[in-house]
């Protein structure tokens, strides 16, 4: 079977409710179009609650896939339920994915459109219905913006579910008799002097469970005491210029009168006052700096300031590891969780430990080595992300293709469900489509890399040498997955064969070998 003879399917809803049944009734249409055309359903790539027309990030992971597939010559037919499925953002967006489908001689089909981009008159009148969905989201978000306008000005609650410690009331918002409490107490205790993480360990001691039901994190009760909403004012969330939320939210400002407005419902004080609210904001801020990306961070926790942030794990909970005072910890401890076990380790005898393991791990690589290969698609991912995406796409293809094809032979070898004229068939059929696949993977491009300092100790202790910290922790990141760091005895040596477990990094699935 030829690509030409694949489709997939790409489904899209905009608000996914528990009980809804859009993608499903998507998928049931396009399969039975693909069945009417004789296509083969390959993969169905799906996007739950993601808007068409304000997707400027690329966010849609399912379209991602969806095009790295057709344009990696995985598929031929990329089919869609309706056209504003793939996008509400004009014939410029909709240009590009046609452009995209179309260098490699793939096409695109809007089952209820009825339309077949094969077709040149389908294709004009594909851009007429781009420009057409585009309008009314344009439409839409005006009238829905205006009927929210209007709400907010009458202090009418239009977020959703209510935030923590409040209850929705005949449409404004009163206090929680059950979390209601709790929130007052954050406030009194931060008020006092305790820190973030502080009245985190506190509440997990005491089992209170977190808005979400999980535990408590820093992160969580700043968020909390910051939403305007605890202040009893109609919350706003910030927006980016391409449509985005910033995830700042302030106090909404009614445009008629200039002035915040009260969501609590008659009678209802708020959480804590605004008074209250401002000197919580005032400690906050003596507590962390201002980044230069403008966000603010610990004063004493900057993050990206230590080699191994990110790569460390507990051994005894499998919690993620920070520094604290002069040594890695297990951040079960620092948020009031139970660990059984908690690893830590000395920081500068674990940064060394660490980047001495991982020279002398290079230092036995030869070419072709599971780990060379690893890091070369690494590498190759950095330089460039969109062929990676397309390599990812062939490796996966290739993977169900030579799963069908064991499956094929245990039907007929093992479970005799399949007669011979039909298994010689199939078998030819899902073989050439595996000779195709892994000659598409093989002539797909290389981007060039720099790569002479991964076998070269000389060049790799320069590179090491002249890189700051971020850099250093992406050159181990390229051969290391994470390290497990065990419970040491105090006053013990760190001994890293007892105390360390470095998960190495492996190649893709079924990817073609990289070679130097």
């Amino acid at each position: 079977m030829t690509r030409n003879q694949y489709a997939d399917l790409y489904l899209r809803v905009s608000v996914d409710r528990p009980g809804q049944t859009a993608i499903e009734r998507q998928e049931a249409d396009c399969r039975s179009w693909a069945s009417d055309q004789g296509l083969t359903v390959r993969r169905t790539h799906i996007d739950r609650g993601h808007s068409a027309f304000l997707d400027a990030a690329g966010r849609r992971q399912g379209l991602r896939d969806a095009l790295a597939a057709v344009s990696s010559g995985v598929v031929g037919t990329l089919v869609v339920w309706k056209l504003d499925r793939l996008s509400r953002q004009g014939i410029g967006k909709v240009g590009e994915f046609l452009q995209t489908i179309g260098a490699v001689g793939g096409r695109l089909v809007s089952v209820q459109d009825g339309l077949d981009t094969s077709d040149t008159s389908d294709r004009r009148l594909l851009e007429l219905l781009a420009e057409h969905a585009r309008s009314e989201s344009v439409n839409l978000g005006l009238r829905v913006r205006s009927a929210k306008t209007y709400l907010r000005s009458q202090g009418r609650w239009v977020g959703g579910a209510p935030p923590y410690g409040l209850v929705v009331r005949d449409g404004q918002l009163a206090i929680d008799p059950v979390t209601g409490p709790v929130v007052r107490q954050i406030a009194d205790r931060i008020l006092r002097g305790s820190s973030l993480v502080e009245v985190a360990r506190w509440l997990n001691a005491e089992g209170i469970r977190a808005p979400r039901g999980g535990s408590w994190g820093v992160g969580t009760i700043a968020q909390l005491l910051r939403s305007p909403t605890i202040g009893g004012l109609l919350p706003e969330t910030i927006k980016y210029a391409d449509g985005r939320y910033s995830g700042v939210v302030r106090p909404w400002i009614d445009p008629r009168t200039g002035e915040p407005v009260s969501v609590m419902a008659p009678g209802q004080p708020p959480l804590i006052t605004p008074a209250e609210q401002l000197s919580i904001a005032a400690l906050f801020e003596q507590r962390t700096r201002l980044s230069k990306y403008g966000v603010r961070q610990g004063r004493r926790a900057p993050g990206s300031a230590y080699l191994l942030t990110g790569l460390l794990r507990c051994a005894g909970c499998a919690e993620r590891m920070s520094k604290q005072g002069n040594s890695y910890r297990c951040q079960s401890l620092r948020l009031g969780r139970d660990c059984p076990a908690p690893g830590g380790a000395y920081q500068p005898t674990l940064d060394a430990t660490v980047m001495q393991l991982w020279m002398d791990r290079l230092d036995e690589l030869e070419d072709g080595h599971p780990l060379m290969q690893a890091i070369l698609e690494r590498l190759a991912e950095i330089v460039d992300p969109e062929a990676a995406r397309r390599r990812t796409a062939l490796v996966a293809a290739l993977r169900d293709q030579r799963t069908s094809l064991a499956g094929l032979e245990q039907d007929y070898y093992v479970r005799r469900i399949v007669d011979r004229t039909r298994f010689l068939q199939l078998h030819e059929a899902v073989s050439r489509r595996i000779c195709e696949l892994e000659s598409t993977l093989e002539n797909l491009p290389t981007p060039t890399l720099d790569t002479g300092w991964i076998c070269d100790p000389v060049l790799r202790e320069k590179k090491w040498s002249e890189a700051n910290v971020c850099e250093r922790r992406g050159l181990l990141q390229l051969a290391i997955d994470f390290i497990s760091v065990s419970q040491g005895r105090r006053g013990a040596r760190f001994v890293a064969d007892d105390r360390l477990v470095i998960t190495w990094a492996g190649p893709l699935e079924g990817s073609a070998t990289m070679v130097l």
